[in-house]
Parts: C-alpha cells; sequence; structure tokens
C-alpha cells in the first residue's frame, strides 16, 4: 500500500481493495479459446489486409497499394520496436517470462516478420496450459506460478493490443472506408472483408486490454464485468465515430486530412513531451519522442493515459475537440459531397454516424464515472495509478 493511500485511509477515506490473484484460481477452456482467438484472428486480418493490398498491385492502383501497404507495416514496425523495449526491460529485471521465445532465432524470426503480438499470445498460452497441467496434478505452488506468468504475458500484450487497435485496424478502416465509398466494384467485396475483420479485431483489443488489466495490475482497484463492458463499449462507439469523420474528409480531401492528422499527431505527441512523458522509453530521449508521437497516433481516435493524473479536465479537452472536429467532418460532408453521393441510400447513415455514436459513447463514458468506476474518495478526491508498463487503462 503506497503512503498516498495510507494518509487517506487514516483520514477516513473510503477504500476498495485492489485487483489480486484469487485464493482459488483455474484455467477455463475460455481461457484457453480466448488466446487461441487472439493468434489465429491475428493472422486473419493481417492476412485480408495483405489480400487488398495484393489486389490493389495486380490492378496497378499503386496509390491505394502504398498505403494498404503502409498501413500495415508501420503498426507492426512500431509494435516491434515496443516489443523489443519490453524484452529489454524483461532482460534488466531477469524476468523467468518469454517461455516460447527463449530460442533466440524463433524470437529473432517472428519479430523480423513483425508479428510480435503473437510472441505475447503464444507465451500466455503455454503459462496458462501449464497453469492447468498443474492444477490437474495438484500441485498447487507451480499452478499459482505459472498463473502469475500468464497474467504477466498478457499485461505486456496490452500495449500491444492498444497499438495494433488504434495504430492498424482504425487507420485500415479509415482508408478502405473512404476508399469504398469511391465504389469500385472490383474492390467492393475485399474491402468490407477487410473493414469488417478490422472491426472485430478493434473491439476485440478493447476486451482483450480491458481483461488484461483488471486481471494483472495489483495497484488497480476492482472493476465490476460491468465497469469493463461499459469502458469497451464507450471506446469503440467512439472511435467508430472518428473512423468514420475522419473516412468521409479522405474521400472528400484525402491530402488535407493527411495534413490535418499530421498536425493532430504533432499537436498532441508535443503536449505529451511536455506534460505526460511516459517512463516506458524515458532511456532514450529519441525513443521517448518516437513512444509520444505514437500515442498521438492513437489519439486521432481515443485517449489513454499516458501516465497518472486527474482525467476529468484532460477528458474535457480531449473530447470536447474532437467533438467538435466530428461536427466540422459532417458539416463539410453535407455541404460539399457530390449530388450523386447525396442521392445514395448510405449519405444520411454516414452524416448520422459522425457524431451520434459519439455522443451515444460519451454518455455511456459519464455513466460509468458515475456508478461503475474504482476509486478512492474523500469529498471527490480520487487516486489512480499506472506502472511503467502500460497504461493504468484506457480510460
Amino acid at each position: 500500500m503506497t503512503k498516498t493511500v495510507r494518509e487517506l485511509l487514516q483520514n477516513g477515506a473510503s477504500y476498495d481493495e485492489t485487483d489480486r490473484m484469487p485464493d482459488k484460481i483455474t484455467i477455463t477452456n475460455l481461457d484457453l479459446f480466448m488466446y487461441m482467438v487472439a493468434i489465429i484472428g491475428h493472422f486473419v486480418d493481417l492476412g485480408l489486409d495483405i489480400n487488398v493490398a495484393v489486389r490493389y498491385s495486380i490492378a496497378r492502383k499503386m496509390t491505394e497499394f502504398g498505403w494498404t501497404l503502409a498501413f500495415i507495416l508501420v503498426p507492426a514496425f512500431i509494435n516491434t520496436a515496443v516489443s523489443i523495449r519490453m524484452y529489454s526491460l524483461d532482460k534488466k529485471q531477469d524476468s523467468l517470462t518469454n517461455e516460447f521465445t527463449k530460442r533466440k532465432w524463433l524470437r529473432i524470426f517472428i519479430l523480423v516478420l513483425q508479428m510480435a503480438p503473437i510472441l505475447r499470445f503464444t507465451d500466455a498460452l503455454i503459462y496458462a496450459i501449464k497453469s492447468r497441467r498443474a492444477e490437474r496434478k495438484h500441485d498447487t505452488t507451480n499452478q499459482r506460478v505459472y498463473y502469475s506468468l500468464m497474467l504477466k504475458e498478457d499485461s505486456d500484450a496490452a500495449l500491444l493490443r492498444i497499438f495494433e487497435c488504434f495504430l492498424e485496424a482504425a487507420p485500415q478502416q479509415v482508408l478502405q472506408t473512404s476508399l469504398l465509398l469511391r465504389a469500385n466494384p472490383q474492390f467492393t467485396v475485399h474491402q468490407l472483408l477487410s473493414i469488417a475483420s478490422s472491426i472485430i479485431g478493434m473491439g476485440w483489443c478493447l476486451a482483450a486490454y480491458q481483461r488484461a488489466v483488471r486481471f494483472y495490475q495489483q495497484d488497480k482497484y476492482n472493476m465490476s464485468w460491468t465497469g469493463t463492458a461499459l469502458q469497451t463499449v464507450w471506446h469503440f462507439l467512439v472511435t467508430l465515430s472518428r473512423i468514420i469523420s475522419i473516412s468521409v474528409i479522405a474521400y472528400l480531401y484525402p491530402h488535407w486530412t493527411i495534413l490535418a492528422c499530421a498536425i493532430h499527431i504533432l499537436v498532441t505527441a508535443t503536449l505529451i513531451q511536455i506534460f505526460d512523458r511516459s517512463p516506458f522509453c524515458s532511456h532514450n530521449r529519441l525513443a521517448d519522442i518516437a513512444f509520444s508521437f505514437a500515442l498521438g497516433g492513437v489519439y486521432l481516435f481515443t485517449y489513454i493515459l499516458p501516465v497518472e493524473g486527474k482525467t476529468r479536465y484532460r477528458y474535457a479537452i480531449y473530447y470536447s475537440i474532437c467533438f467538435i472536429q466530428n461536427v466540422v467532418c459532417g458539416a463539410i460532408w453535407y455541404t460539399y459531397v457530390t449530388d450523386e453521393m447525396r442521392r445514395s441510400f448510405y449519405f444520411f447513415p454516414i452524416l448520422a454516424f459522425t457524431v451520434v455514436p459519439y455522443v451515444v459513447g460519451l454518455v455511456i463514458m459519464v455513466i460509468y464515472y458515475r456508478f461503475f468506476h474504482p476509486k478512492i474518495s474523500k469529498r471527490g478526491l480520487s487516486v489512480t495509478f499506472v506502472n511503467d508498463r502500460v497504461p493504468a487503462d484506457v480510460s
């Protein structure tokens, strides 16, 4: 218990026990299934995106091919860099993890292929199986050791999932949606498959992230499954609205969209460097700046906490700015879209999706913080914690 928490308790603050490993632990079939789905889903999503890129290349649409490929490779490169940093921290801490990656050549091979999340998913799956075997042998000591290591790997994968979600799945949806609006029948089915897989992947990433944070972090307070579900839905709706808003502007003015997104990333990365620098890459100034820019890319779609602190004013500023941006995007779509597009059946649904999911998401956020957010409180005082590996939660 930290000194801050102890002082709060001595002054009469209410206290909610932190999430800890339960006394009775067991690995269910659902746990194993979730890891298998995460691994297979990663390959399916990647395969569908590559399929679209290849078809653009065959059709000699090199601009579309280049952007699709960039949204595959750049997030994968970032995830690889983050994963290498994680392994570096594990080595310094003499970690017992990385069961799958003890074979150095295999780890290097998979990292070169830029499939870093697969390493963590596989490690977690191996530890889950070992914990289950130990349980069947009534070996409670090893059962708890392997269970703890599984949670550790799941927690490390949380940050990779977030980057995968908001630097690959979300931008890929923006790109393919804006291209889909151009209604080229040759690519429609493949674009829809890529969009669908990215949407499913985004929802899975958010749910898996919340699950990992809830079960591993010892300094996090209890969060009900209802609260976890509300957080997932809230961020999914906000992200969906942001994707549609950026997509319609990318359809109308692709070059201006790139400039606007670049400015957004630059401004948010600068603010992170000034006010919210994460300790994750503090060992190297260049890596620290690069990590801030990666978070700036995430901030195109949603807000996560890079360091501990009060969220009220940060959320108020961030969500207000993004709401104004969404409204402006909807207004531009309504004003400058072609007459042919205006007569299409999806003109008004797209217009509604620039704002309605965003507002609903914020309402769910308010409900979550009003009724389901765990906290220590006395006269409105709240305390949150973050470790040096991943943000405390997406909220």
